[in-house]
Order: C-alpha cells, then structure tokens, then sequence
C-alpha cells in the first residue's frame, strides 16, 4: 500500500509537470512515453527496440549486464541481459533485453558456457563466456523487459498507459495480460506481485503474445 501511494504521488507529480505549458520541467524515460517508428518498432527510454544492439542498451543504462543462454526442454531459447535494478526518469526498474539470435550462435554460447544450472522453471540457464558476451554486443535486441519497484494499481495503468486492446488471462491464477499492439507493449497484471512490461516489434509481437499466454511469467531474479 505503502509503494502504491508513493507511485500515485510520483504519478501526479510527472501529470503536473506535463500538465503545465510554462513549466520548463518535462520528464523522460517514463514507461508510457513509447511511440512506434515507421518501422514498427516501439521506441521508449530513447532505444529503438528492434534497432537498437546491446551496445547501445549498455551505454544508456551506463551498466554491464549479466549474459546468459536460457534453454527449455521445448527447444525454445533466449539471450538475456540481466541488467539487474536501473533508475530510468523518475523511477527503478529491473530491466532484461532478449537478443535476436542465430541457431549457430545459441549453439556456440552453450558450447562455451562457463556455468550451466537447472531453473525453477525447467529451463537450463548457460552462463556466457567473456568472448562470446563481446559477440553479443552487435546483437540486436528483440525484446526489453522492464520490471517496476512499484507496484502498477490498474487504474494507474489505464490513466497513463490507456485502455488495453484486450485483456487475457494467463495460466497462473492472478496474472492477466493487457495487450497493447499499437504501442508493441504488453503488461502482466499481477494481483499479488509486481508488474511486468514488455517492449517488442510489431514483426515479433504476435510470438510474443502467444508466448506469454503459454508459458510462466519471469520470475523475480
């Protein structure tokens, strides 16, 4: 409750602050300032997500992220960039881009790989070698996972985010999926947690929608 009021207070401090032509303050990097370029690609915290390579995430966040292979018994894998708790405009955020890969270079990363260990989830996470993250960063990156401190009310998200598209329920109880295609953003609304946004092109949204509604949300890392 604590979180949520303090979030609503920050909120009505950036309305102000947007709300008033003469005010020389305009804040950036808030969540909900994404527009989609020509290409389909949702621009937000000023990378273009779809264009934008993991050299580019790491010199806005000024941080180095953790690298790793995750593999499902499925046969479905990811790159992530665990780049761990970021303050971005006002606020913190977990924050995790996916990279667009080749099967040869997921292949090779797991070759490589300085650490390998069972997931919770049933994946198997192989932690990348020093060579191959230098690889990693011309990679592109397909998808940025961003994770609020604070707890995201619904109606804290209709007032800044919109009316979502559609609203689906996911697998786990508690958790829906609000959907907002026009922007390349989907929201995990969660009950008794916090919330979970994701950035995508408009190439790769619908993968992205199926793979939400099918699969466990990510855990808190």
């Amino acid at each position: 409750m604590k979180h949520t009021l303090i979030l609503s207070s920050l909120l009505a401090l950036t309305l102000g602050m947007t709300g008033c032509d003469s005010s020389p303050q305009h804040p950036e990097d808030l969540p909900w300032q994404v527009t989609l370029s020509a290409e389909g690609n949702p621009q937000v915290f000023h990378l273009d997500i779809g264009k934008a390579t993991l050299k580019d995430v790491i010199e806005r966040l000024h941080s180095f992220p953790e690298m790793a292979v995750f593999a499902h018994e499925s046969g479905k894998r990811t790159l992530e960039a665990y780049f761990g708790t970021q303050r971005l405009g006002l606020f913190e955020a977990k924050i995790i881009a996916e990279l667009q890969a080749t099967p040869a270079q997921f292949d090779s990363f797991q070759t490589n790989n300085t650490k390998r260990e069972g997931m919770a989830s049933g994946q198997w996470k192989y932690t990348m070698a020093e060579a191959d993250v230098k690889i990693a960063n011309d990679l592109r990156v397909q998808r940025l996972i961003y994770m609020p401190v604070i707890n995201y009310e619904p109606e804290i998200v209709v007032a800044r985010f919109g009316e979502p598209a559609e609203r689906a329920a996911s697998l786990q109880a508690g958790i829906d999926y609000w959907f907002y295609p026009s922007k390349g953003l989907a929201i995990l609304m969660n009950t008794d947690g916090k919330e979970i946004l994701y950035y995508t092109n408009q190439h790769d949204y619908a993968a992205m929608k199926q793979g939400l509604l099918e699969t466990k949300p990510y855990n808190d890392k």
